[in-house]
């Protein structure tokens, strides 16, 4: 797990070491083990280590040791690379990048894990080639040696990389199927720059720190972060996952597709007893192999743990195999802990980490150390925020560092895997009316929570999810500005992007259960979890893998399955709960009220909203009802007994992140 960053010239030399290396150092939380620097013209081509190179990696004698400072040197290249090391597999000098092929024709800066990287590398030495490491980046060096592009195919993992075919005068760069690891590139004629934050990208001269008025207005309205390829950053585009690009050096082209397509299984299907014990059978081995894949480490591995059903499987599965072990090491596993009983899981999670033997870690933050943390916070996300809870990850994250634990599985996806939210209820029942079966839809509706409570949460569930995008741009935002009355205090001109947008947008609803799930599965929901995952993870050095979200094997079987099968008689989950049944204690498997990582957001907004005024400046003044905004101050961020679901905490993270990106 590390950092990636670099400079492709398209015509010209543009790839400047200074500016590399200050894109480079921007990453460092990313991976504080190493630095390492590659820099390739039709002159010569160097390599280059920086101040946090390790001695051993210096007087390394391989192919891809550094072999001067990156500081002395001025000449400008075609082609930079840069890496921040996390080292987590093969610890010693052998796991330097950027790396290369013994023949110094293929060199590499990559991000992220391959789980089968053990498999694959047994495979292609029975087709001939020979290993220097026991790394994983040189797996994906051979494999793409052998099989070209569609290498990425065989690939169990997450991963972002770029790597330059010297023989080919070919950039080739891909990112993972699922979006765990980031991506994100500016391109113009001269120029592509690459990083694994969009923060890295900024550093350069030629990228702007201009707003995308459509991503800010999603982010406001329709509480959508960087959904769309170009984010909020204007100019900085994001490389969507499942995605593949190449670079010709030669013409300067670039080209991208899709290199793989999750497909869902929206036929539908009664529920049928010997159909589910087969699918049940199978799910649990898929869900075991995955995690224990992801327990391929040379350094220990934990786990997060709320309770829940998806973190709690994990520790479950993760002892299961612990004990299988001749000298099993001790497992720890991190929670979120709060006072108040209403935002406390501790007690969930303790039954798990008892009956596995852990030792618990608890993370209790609080809002005074939110106060202290935010500009942090803000600045480790890149992008603005919409909830507090994401400071639990955060606070769960230092947590792990602090203990010395440098990998962490967590049980991100579960939920959009196997249908953990309520709101899929209305696509389970909608399964049903659309084959007729009204006597099943009417039965489920009774099985829902609490009758007849349950139709209005059922209606507006519809209302909000799926009825209102049939209706006109304009009725769509009227009825928006009416039910959620922060929308009032935002410009009228980001309205009217948005208003836009919706006219231009031909998105296909989803018609199903598995049809929701696919849509929030890929680059929608998950995606942006994710992208918080994976940013409160490294900025404590800490890798995150999540078993749930990026195992293909596991995903594509269980998006086959269908959706009736997911819930059943009145239970979300049906099918994971009864998968993991053996693991679990059963106060864990009944659950139905998880809440992840929440956080007492709307009490703690209400009590730092006078700490909060200073950041509420004239440069808001483009995007917000400015006047309006500080003459209802104190009435518009007092929501501590509203049900307010994080909109107006984004004003707060919107004003932050303009003082710390230094937004114009």
């Amino acid at each position: 797990m590390c950092g990636i960053s670099g400079i492709i010239s398209l015509q010209g030399l543009h790839a400047d070491p200074r500016l590399v290396k200050k894109m480079n150092d921007t990453l460092r939380h990313r991976g504080p083990d190493g630095a390492g620097f590659f820099f390739f013209s039709e002159e010569k081509s160097v390599t280059a280590y920086g101040q946090d190179t390790p001695e051993n990696v210096r007087s390394a004698t391989h192919a891809y040791a550094p072999k001067i400072s990156i500081d002395l040197l001025s000449e400008l290249f075609s082609v930079g690379f840069a890496h921040r090391r996390l080292a987590i597999l093969d610890l010693g000098e052998n796991g330097h990048q950027p790396l290369c092929d013994p023949e110094q024709e293929l060199w590499i800066t990559y991000n992220g894990e391959i789980y089968n990287h053990i498999e694959l590398r047994k495979q292609l030495e029975s087709k001939g080639h020979i290993f220097r490491t026991r790394t994983d980046t040189e797996v994906i060096l051979a494999a793409y040696r052998e099989w070209g592009m569609d290498c990425v195919k065989k690939f169990n993992g997450m991963w972002a990389f770029v790597l330059f075919d010297k023989k080919r005068n070919l950039i080739f760069g891909s990112r993972d199927r699922f979006g765990v690891k980031p991506f994100y590139y500016y391109l113009d004629q001269e120029q592509f720059i690459f990083a694994s934050e969009q923060k890295s990208i900024l550093q350069h001269p030629s990228v702007k720190r201009s707003i995308n008025p459509a991503a800010l207005a999603d982010y406001f309205i329709a509480g959508e972060i960087d959904y769309a390829e170009q984010g909020i950053f204007e100019g900085i585009l994001e490389l969507f996952p499942s995605h593949s690009f190449t670079i010709d050096l030669a013409s300067g082209s670039f080209k991208k597709w899709i290199y793989y397509t999750l497909n869902a299984n929206e036929k539908y299907e009664n529920f049928n007893s010997f159909h589910f014990e087969e699918y049940k059978q199978k799910t649990e081995e898929l869900i075991r192999e995955a995690i224990r894949l992801r327990l391929r480490s040379d350094v220990p591995v934990g786990s997060c743990l709320s309770g829940g059903i998806d973190s709690s499987s994990i520790v479950g599965i993760m002892h299961e195999i612990r004990m299988n072990d001749k000298n099993p090491a001790k497992l720890h596993t991190f929670t979120s802990s709060f006072s108040d009983p209403a935002y406390d899981e501790s007690k969930w999670a303790k039954l798990v980490s008892d009956r596995a033997g852990a030792e618990a870690h608890i993370s209790r933050p609080t809002r005074e150390e939110l106060m202290v943390d935010l500009e942090s916070l803000v600045y480790c996300q890149d992008s603005p925020l919409w909830s507090t809870s994401t400071y639990a990850q955060y606070r769960v994250m230092k947590l792990a560092k602090d203990t010395g634990i440098k990998v962490i599985l967590d049980g991100q996806g579960g939920d959009e895997l196997f249908a953990g939210y309520s709101p899929y209820y209305t696509w389970y029942i909608g399964d049903m009316m659309r084959k007729l079966e009204i006597g099943k839809a009417l039965k489920a509706v009774k099985d829902f929570n609490s009758f007849p409570q349950n139709f209005k949460s059922l209606g507006k569930d519809y209302l909000k999810l799926k009825a209102i995008h049939h209706l006109p741009a304009s009725v769509q935002l009227k009825i928006s500005k009416s039910y959620f009355k922060d929308i009032g205090y935002l410009d009228p001109s980001l309205l009217e992007v948005y208003k836009k947008n919706l006219r231009t947008r031909e998105e296909a609803l989803p018609r199903s259960l598995n049809g929701i799930l696919h849509k929030e599965f890929v680059n929608t929901r998950l995606k942006g979890y994710l992208k918080c995952e994976d940013r409160c993870s490294m900025w404590h050095s800490v890798e995150s893998r999540t078993p749930y979200a990026d195992d293909h094997n596991l995903v594509e079987y269980v998006f086959n399955i269908p959706g009736a099968y997911k819930i059943h008689q009145g239970v979300n989950k049906y099918l994971m709960r009864q998968a993991v049944k053996s693991i679990l204690p059963v106060q864990i498997l009944e659950r139905t009220d998880k809440m992840g990582y929440t956080t007492p957001n709307n009490r703690w907004v209400t009590e730092m909203r006078e700490e909060m005024r200073p950041y509420f400046t004239d440069a808001l003044k483009p995007y917000f009802k400015l006047d309006k905004l500080l003459k209802d101050y104190d009435s518009f961020f007092d929501i501590e007994s509203k049900a307010e679901n994080g909109r107006v905490f984004k004003f707060m993270l919107f004003a932050v992140w303009m003082k710390v990106f230094e937004m114009k």
